[in-house]
């Protein structure tokens, strides 16, 4: 979806949402994510300053959230108020991937204002570990995981291994169905492997979450 149509509907989804009385044009309030896709359990920060700087002093604030499954309803989920000079500052520990955005509502001397929204993502932990580092030329090598929060089993769980190729880019290698590991989902790769490599786990993104991906690791090919 484009940009232009997210900010749209999101002033749609914020107007219906407001009295009467806000439901006016209103300035743009540039905001800042300290980031815009994390893991699962990391928080991030939404900051900016009114466009009334000390003139906002004390005005109240609303965070708004659209929670996946998209496209869904904006929901307040944090207040607060402008310090001395109009800036503000939420913190925010995301459940899973939402647009984000900040609504300063209509006062006696103030318009009602708001930022456009924002999507950040949240990923899925997928961790790796492998039976050697340094295998011989030819030699298989198991990669294996974790992938938290847990896949739901179906045909779209997958778990794939890349290669970095000689461009930087990560190239498929080889794809396995994540299997049921309790609260995680569980995952092993066997490949032989004949020249040395750096190599990752990615998994795709869902209704909830985004792709998520391993660190990567850098496998050294002994000769023969």
């Amino acid at each position: 979806m484009r940009a232009a149509t997210l900010a749209a509907f999101l002033a749609v989804a914020l107007v219906l949402a407001a009295p009467g009385a806000a439901q006016t044009p209103s300035p743009d309030i540039p905001v800042v994510f300290s980031a815009r896709s994390l893991l699962g359990g990391a928080s991030f920060t939404i900051t900016g300053t009114l466009p009334g700087a000390a003139a906002d002093a004390g005005r109240p604030l609303e965070l708004y959230e659209q929670r996946a499954p998209f496209p869904g309803a904006y929901a307040l989920v944090q207040t607060g108020a402008g310090g001395p000079s109009g800036e503000f500052a939420f913190t925010v520990t995301p459940a899973r991937k939402a647009y984000w955005a900040v609504v300063a509502p209509q006062t006696a001397t103030r318009p009602r204002e708001a930022s456009s929204g924002y999507l950040v993502a949240v990923r899925r932990k997928v961790s790796i570990r492998t039976t050697t580092r340094r295998p011989r030329k030819g030699r298989s090598v198991r990669f294996s995981g974790f992938v938290s929060p847990a896949f739901p089993t179906g045909p779209e769980s997958v778990a794939t291994l890349q290669r970095r190729d000689r461009r930087g880019a990560f190239a498929d290698v080889r794809r396995v169905l994540l299997r049921a590991a309790g609260e995680f989902s569980s995952y092993r790769i066997t490949v032989r492997v004949r020249r040395s490599g750096v190599y990752r786990v990615v998994v795709p993104a869902s209704t909830f979450f985004s792709t998520g991906a391993s660190v990567a690791v850098t496998v050294r090919v002994r000769g023969r």
